[in-house]
């Protein structure tokens, strides 16, 4: 039990404020017993004082961390895009959508049309892929069923689902089960989800890594030969020829990564004249790396003979290289690379 202490007028004053029952340091008679007494009351209120604050900022973080969505949390990692996904041109946007899920297709389109990457179907059967939103998973009877979805939907979740229009099959699927007030919020994510998906998985070549191939040997020797010739020399080793006389294709592990796969380029005296290299979505240039290098091409575009597809090309000086691009709204997607003999 503290020795009763008698209180003299205040000379100075802590910048904190004592507990009820503690006085401050300038009233104490100055003794060695009173004048320890009281460190250790205000050290042990001092401590009190941290603690508070410290069990308020963690009430902070636990309340902010109980309300971030399910998207920030650690994503299992998923598997590799299907090649229909990769490849493909063009979706068609569904929705089994009542009520305040109705938002979803509009800010599904309007999130593919900033993205870019495919051009907007009116039609599912003039498109290469299906965007289902829906609040019930996906039965996998786009195809099948008789008529729209009858079951009863309750606005917990926003699914996504990839279809192949053809087959009815599920090619990818996520969801965010972020109520039905924020289906705008959860449809963007999910589209920017596969966005990054598809991204990542997108080979991105230099443009000296493609130029490579144009000195590779192991291609060197089938210069203005015939189908049939190249067909017999390919017979003694590598590469590998395969396919029939009007369509060759030669395959070499020892060619550069970029075009260990070709196809070999007939002229009208069905000489070999080069080969091509047909890339496929998964597959990009960058453009801009070669406008960099326009010292080096020539440049030339059109439109395809069969419709209205826009292209663009650069060839090198040397006439050794033709780099096609597709036009496509504002990107500039890389199509096929012929190196010519």
């Amino acid at each position: 039990m503290l020795p009763a202490v008698s209180a003299v007028p205040a000379t100075r004053y802590s910048s904190h404020h004592p507990p009820n029952g503690a006085t401050r340091s300038a009233d104490i008679p100055d003794t060695s017993l009173t004048t320890s007494l009281y460190a250790a009351l205000y050290i042990r209120w001092d401590c009190t004082l941290a603690m508070r604050k410290l069990r308020q900022l963690l009430l902070i973080v636990f309340a902010i961390t109980a309300f971030v969505p399910a998207a920030t949390a650690k994503k299992t990692e998923r598997l590799a895009l299907p090649a229909k996904i990769m490849q493909a041109n063009s979706v068609y946007v569904d929705c089994v959508c009542p009520r305040a899920l109705g938002a979803a297709q509009e800010t599904a389109v309007s999130e593919i049309h900033t993205w870019g990457r495919f051009q907007v179907a009116e039609d599912r059967r003039h498109s290469d892929l299906v965007f289902l939103f829906s609040g019930n998973p996906y039965l996998g009877d786009y195809l099948t069923r008789d008529g729209p979805d009858k079951r009863p939907v309750r606005i917990e979740s926003t699914i996504m689902t990839v279809i192949d229009p053809n087959t009815g099959q599920t090619l990818w699927t996520d969801s965010r089960q972020w109520g039905s007030w924020r289906v705008k919020g959860a449809t963007k994510d999910l589209v920017n989800e596969l966005r990054q998906q598809m991204e990542g998985q997108t080979k991105k070549w230099s443009l000296d890594s493609i130029l490579q191939c144009s000195a590779t040997p192991v291609y060197a020797g089938f210069g203005h030969l015939t189908p049939e010739e190249a067909i017999a020399k390919s017979a003694s080793g590598d590469p590998t020829v395969f396919g029939t006389p009007d369509r060759l294709s030669l395959t070499s592990p020892e060619a550069p990564e970029f075009c260990k796969r070709a196809e070999f380029v007939l002229n009208s005296l069905h000489r070999i004249t080069g080969f091509q290299v047909v890339v496929t979505r998964g597959d990009d240039l960058d453009v801009g790396e070669v406008l960099q290098r326009a010292d080096r091409f020539d440049f030339s575009g059109g439109k395809y003979a069969n419709g209205d597809q826009v292209f663009f090309s650069a060839q090198s000086k040397d006439k050794k290289v033709l780099i096609q691009f597709d036009a496509e709204g504002h990107r500039s997607i890389l199509s096929r690379v012929t190196f010519f003999y």
